[in-house]
This record gives C-alpha cells, structure tokens and sequence, in this order.
C-alpha cells in the first residue's frame, strides 16, 4: 500500500508539473499573455470559440485587452501586427494540416499544400495569366467583361428597373463571377451560364450555404472524424458528402467539355463560336502545358493520364470555389453600403460618367444597340477610379471576405538563430502562429471608427496615412501564399460595380441577416440583399 501511495503521489506530481506548472511558468511561450486562463494547458477554449462560429471576434476581444501577441492554446499563438505578417507569412514557414480540408477529388492543390516547396512549383504555372499587367491588356477579359456583364447581367437589371421588380442580388453575384472565373479558365464556349440559368444558380447557392454550417470536425480532428466515420459513428450529416459532390460536378462537366472541344486549338481567340463568343481556355491551357512539362519523361514526378486529370481537376475547382464565393460576398456589401447612401452614389457616377467611353447601357426595342456596346474603358482607366478604389478598399477592409485566422507553423531553428517575432524570442518549433484579417483591419489607431464603411478615409489620408493603412490591409494575405486571384477579383469587382452604378440606383428592400458570419470565410447570415433598381441614364 504504501508502495502504491508513493509512486501515484509522484504520478501526480510529474502529472501537475508538465499540465500546469510547466507550462504556467517554465515554458518558452509563458511570458505571452493568455487568451483564456485554460491557454497555457488546453485547446479547449479556442476549439469552443470556433465550434460556436464566433472565433474571429473572441480571438479580436483578446487582443483588444491583450495587445498584439495573445496564447490561444498551448502551442498557439496569435498576432497583430504587420512586423508579425513579415516573419509568419515569408518563405520558412508552412501551412498547418487545417488546409488539408480544402483538397478536391482526394488530390491536393496549390490552395492545400503544406509545403512551400510544391507550393512555390504550382504557382509559378499561374503567375503571369492573373497579373495585373496581364488582365490590363488582355483582349480575353475585355470580351469576358462585354459578354457576361452587359450582355448578360445588366439586362436582367434593367428588366428588374423597368418592370419594378426587386431581385437578390446575392445570387445574381455568384451567377456573374461563376461565369466569369469558369469561362476564364475553361473559355466561355464551354461552361453553363448561370446568370441565365437561375434555378441552377440558386441550386449552387444552397449548395454552398449548406457546406458552411459544416465542417468542424473534420477539420480539427480529422483523423478522429474519419475513424468514427469508418466503424459508423458520424460526427458531420452522412450526406454532406453528396453534396460536396453535387458542387464539384459542373467542374468536371466542364473539364470534359473543353477536352473534347476542337476549339481548344484555334489561333484567334475572338472567333465566333456557332454563333455566339469564344474565347481561350485561359487557365486550363496554362495549366495542362505546365503539368504535362512538368512530368515529361526527363522530369523527377511522372504524372499518368487519369493522375493528370485529376490534377488539373482539383486545381480548377480551388480556382473556381476561391473566386466565386468571395468576390460575390465583396460586391454585395457594396451595394448594400451604396444602396444606403444615395449621394455617394450620385457622387460615384459623377466619377465613372468621364471614363471614356462611359459605360453607358442603352436598348432599344428590347435589343441592346450593339454598337455602343462594343468598345468599352479600359480596364486601367476604370482601375484608376478614385472612389471606386475607395469604395472597395473599405470594403474589403471591414467585410473581407475571408477575415479568419490563417495558421502557419514555425519550423526547426538553430541555437544561434531562435524563432523571434514581435519581441518575444525563443518561439518553439511546431507552434501554430497566425494572424487574421479581422483583427488587421480593426486597428483604431491606423482605422479610426473601424467598426464605420467609411470610403473617405482612403481619399483624405496622406500619403504617409495611405501606406500606413496599406500595411495593416490584409484582405488578400500577403507572402508567397499571397491570393494569387486579387488581380482578377479587384478588376472583377471595380467592372461590375462601374456598370451598374453608372446605369441604375439601387435601394434596400430587404436586408435582414446581411450580418456576415464569424468564420474563417464570410458571407451573409441570410444568404440575400434584395434591392429595388432605377435606371438613372
């Protein structure tokens, strides 16, 4: 007995030392201050924060009483702070396991890989198709942008302005940018139109807001998910799959389509297509020539046809899911932040009407005077819209679309060199460090009144104010695993928002639950906007 006694008071001891005290008072990250007073010994209060959808905003409060480095769990740490993005977001540290979440048909892409290195070779394959320089001339956006936005989602809203209608344009978003991103990687001749297929449309929308409320587990414990799953106890809906399933069909219809399209081969990129556009496929020709070079027969990795395939499958639906959802929630806050103001509005038209030629719509007799239509600004003069940029910068600033925490892991460092950032040295290997757009963007000091869409802080900042509000902007990441889509999104977004406002007015008819949700990507809680348009030219 008294054998038993001794050794289960020093299991205790050992136990209390390396659950407690070791980590209270003798470990490297004990002089960082604690989001919860479980951090230092448990995981549990941010896994609670995240299982209840309110992480972003609980990991903000600790930083507004903390200061800019807070220990979320035992190994976790979050900062805010631009000197923190330098150091977490260069080339030496990798993605945790949480993007392993995000690999389509069982096969990674650039979006989930961990490594840099496999990373750094898939992103040179797209480097040069989304640069600004690129988009800027690129005689295939300028006929992406005629055919989708005029011809087909302005005429949907001039119908809605002439008959009084009110739409959701939550889905006419997702319509006009799932068209743009799939015609731009697949050439449009190739893929559904969802603006003039609503029922498919709304379908992709339900879809996507469905896959939101799940998700957690599988997640953060995916080993533990997938082995309740195996012997029959599920922890997510058994259908979630088939759902996920149903999303990723039209990429793979669409695959299809363009490997058996002849014209995949033309020389002109602007031939007409059985009467209609068509356009290269941009993305998918990038890639297959890059993959195919990459695996050729002197290349270390050979890729089989179906392996290739499957590749170029699971990139293009990252692509296609990255650019779709985001940039749709962008454009609907704002217009919803327009739609509140009617003089910022008159003011923003002012702006677009001396773009030349003004993105004037005009129809006559139910048809669009095609003329007028045919030469449109370019993308750099609408790109260099004063308040257009402000509108979106403020946008993406207090609604970015993806505001949640983006999780790196420090790698091994030697005795001369320990891991140091924002002062605090000696950050062990293996720690989870990240930072959020959330918490970024909220910076009172830099932001004054950053809870308030305020556009004019752009336009009246000093040059010195500008960069300094440039380097705590954070909505498209930073580093090498910056968004490599910001380019087309920013140039996407300012577009579509210079058509509709240089033709219509818009004003809320229902905006309930238009509150984003806290997650680590955003969208409307209600899944709509509905807006009353007037035609104003």
């Amino acid at each position: 007995m008294a054998v038993v006694l001794i050794f289960g008071s020093l299991l205790l001891l050992f136990l209390s030392y390396k659950i407690v005290i070791q980590p209270l008072f003798f470990d490297p990250l004990s002089k960082i201050p604690n989001a919860h007073f479980t951090s230092p010994f448990s995981r549990g209060w941010i896994l609670w924060q995240r299982y209840k959808a309110r992480e972003n905003r609980a990991i903000h409060d600790a930083h507004r009483r903390l200061g800019p480095v807070v220990r979320l769990g035992p190994t976790e740490l979050s900062f805010n702070s631009p000197d923190a993005l330098k150091v977490i977001y260069s080339d030496t540290f990798d993605r945790d396991a949480f993007y392993d979440a995000f690999t389509n048909y069982g096969v990674p892409n650039m979006f989930s890989m961990s490594q840099k290195r496999p990373h750094t070779e898939r992103k040179r394959m797209f480097g040069n198709i989304y640069s600004k320089s690129t988009l800027r001339t690129s005689p295939i956006f300028r006929d992406l942008c005629e055919e989708i936005v005029i011809r087909r989602f302005l005429p949907i809203l001039e119908a809605a302005a002439v008959q009084g209608s009110p739409i959701n344009v939550l889905e006419y978003n997702h319509a006009v940018y799932m068209d743009f991103i799939c015609a731009y990687i697949f050439g449009i001749q190739n893929v559904a139109n969802f603006l003039q297929d609503s029922k498919t449309c709304s379908r992709w929308v339900e879809l996507r807001s469905i896959t939101k409320n799940h998700g957690f587990w599988s997640m953060e414990f995916p080993r533990f998910t997938s082995l309740l799953t195996y012997i029959g106890v599920h922890l997510e809906p058994p259908w979630l799959g088939s759902v996920w399933d149903e999303l990723k069909d039209p990429c793979l219809g669409m695959l299809q389509s363009v490997e058996h399209s002849s014209e995949i081969q033309s020389n002109d990129p602007r031939e007409d297509h059985k009467g209609g556009i068509y356009t290269k496929p941009v993305v998918y020709d990038q890639l297959l020539s890059q993959l195919k070079s990459s695996s050729g027969k002197h290349a270390p990795i050979s890729l089989s046809q179906s392996q290739l395939r499957l590749t170029m499958a699971s990139e293009l639906m990252d692509h296609i899911l990255a650019a779709t959802e985001t940039t749709a929630w962008t454009l609907t806050y704002i217009m919803h932040e327009l739609s509140q103001r009617p003089d910022l509005q008159t003011s923003l038209r002012r702006e677009l009407l001396s773009l030349s030629p003004p993105l004037i719509y005009h129809r006559s007799d139910n048809k669009m005077n095609e003329t007028s239509m045919l030469e449109l600004p370019s993308p750099r003069s609408i790109d260099n819209v004063p308040l257009l940029d402000a509108v979106l910068l403020e946008t993406l600033r207090l609604r970015p679309s993806v505001p949640g925490s983006q999780p790196r892991i420090t790698p091994s460092s030697s005795a001369s060199s320990p891991i140091s950032i924002c002062g605090y040295t000696n950050i062990p290997a293996g720690t989870l460090v990240s930072s959020q757009a959330y918490s970024l963007h909220r910076n009172e000091q830099v932001f004054p009144e950053p809870e308030v869409w305020n556009p004019r802080r752009w336009l009246d900042a000093s040059p010195e104010q500008r960069d300094e509000m440039m380097k705590w902007f954070w909505a498209f990441g930073s580093g090498g695993r910056m968004c490599i889509g910001n380019n087309l999104a920013e140039l996407e977004l300012k577009f579509v928002v210079a058509a509709v406002y240089t033709n219509y007015t818009t004003k809320i008819i229902d905006d309930e639950d238009i509150e984003p949700l806290d997650s680590y990507s955003l969208g409307p809680k209600g899944d709509k906007l509905i807006l009353h348009f007037e035609k104003v030219i």
